[in-house]
């Protein structure tokens, strides 16, 4: 019943109760049973109760109309919300559903925030090695292919720049996968030594490449045993000690520490590179942040590699911080649970 529809109801029996206590009245004036004062305040009474019913009707239902919209519009259960809500209580759900509204519109614009500035660096990222092939593709039409040293050349690095695509394209692909949950991680018991081994003969031509030195030291046993995810746990490896040989100064010298720390191992990933400024750091795993733009998409690279490694670490229920100093190096360190 709507509140109109119960004003109209209590204002129509207030005047049926006023109409038969009229009657009464002038019925039993006649025999002198009752004196009028008594019949206008059994009125005025009537009429008051009647008043205040409506009211009070009016003011439940609409109180129950507002729970319901609540309600329907909520996806998540209200704190408080029962069958016989006090005014009281209906502010303080209301006041709780309307920070709820805020916080759900901060999230949607944080969101479409996010994939205009995903959906940009993306674009960015691709363009460039796009354009870079398109140029050396109407080169070699325009008659640089008879030349086959330019012809080399120009392919060479239209490679370049198919690499970087691809790159970037896989990179995209592991981190949706991760960011979804569809990356499995699968923990099993992994000696130290055999991890670190495995993962620097995987990068061994490419630290020869950059002519660097990588040292590994041991600050507990070699053969202690983590439990990880070998192949995720090496891609964080791959992706930390990668970075560090680019962004390092010549001569360039990457050091591996691994520090027992009660029932974690310590790895830390150390250069003597460039650094990071202080109010980048907080940044650092970020899609797409580059601390030095011109400098990192020379080093080559997706932009997505720390990104990947964070939530990889996350994945494991492990930690990683880092700690540079700008023209002395960084420090990148994570830790593995003992098995």
């Amino acid at each position: 019943m709507s509140s109109r529809r119960v004003l109209l109801f209590s204002f129509g029996m207030a005047l049926l109760l006023t109409c038969i206590s009229s009657l009464l009245y002038f019925g039993s004036q006649r025999m002198e049973q009752v004196p009028l004062i008594v019949w206008v305040i059994a009125m005025a009474i009537t009429c008051f109760v009647a008043i205040a019913t409506a009211i009070y009707l009016n003011f439940t239902l609409r109180i129950r109309s507002i729970q319901r919209k609540i309600l329907e519009s909520s996806d998540q259960p209200m704190l408080g919300f029962d069958q016989n809500m006090t005014l009281e209580k209906l502010e303080e759900s209301v006041d709780e559903w309307s920070s709820r509204q805020k916080k759900l519109i901060q999230e949607l614009e944080s969101r479409e925030e996010f994939r205009r500035e995903y959906i940009g660096n993306v674009s960015h990222e691709l363009k460039t090695p796009i354009f870079n092939i398109q140029g050396y593709i109407l080169t070699l039409l325009d008659g640089a292919k008879d030349d086959p040293k330019i012809t080399t050349k120009f392919l060479k690095r239209a490679a370049k720049s198919v690499d970087r695509m691809t790159s970037l394209v896989k990179d995209m692909d592991v981190l949706s996968k991760v960011e979804t949950g569809r990356y499995d991680i699968r923990l099993e018991p992994t000696r130290l030594d055999l991890l670190i081994d495995d993962t620097l003969l995987g990068i061994d031509s490419f630290a020869a490449n950059y002519s660097a030195k990588i040292k590994v030291k041991y600050s507990c046993q070699k053969s202690q045993v983590v439990l990880c995810d070998t192949a995720k746990i090496e891609q964080v490896l791959d992706n930390l000690i990668v970075n560090a040989i680019k962004y390092s100064e010549e001569p360039r010298s990457v050091k591996i520490a691994l520090e027992d720390a009660g029932t974690k191992i310590n790895i830390s990933v150390i250069d003597n590179g460039f650094g990071v400024p202080e109010k980048d750091i907080h940044r650092i795993f970020e899609r797409f942040y580059r601390v030095d733009k011109a400098r990192s998409r020379e080093a080559g690279g997706s932009g997505l590699g720390l990104s990947i490694v964070k939530h990889i670490i996350d994945r494991h229920s492990e930690s990683i911080e880092v700690h540079s100093e700008e023209g002395v190096g960084t420090t990148f360190r994570f830790t593995l649970t003992k098995a």
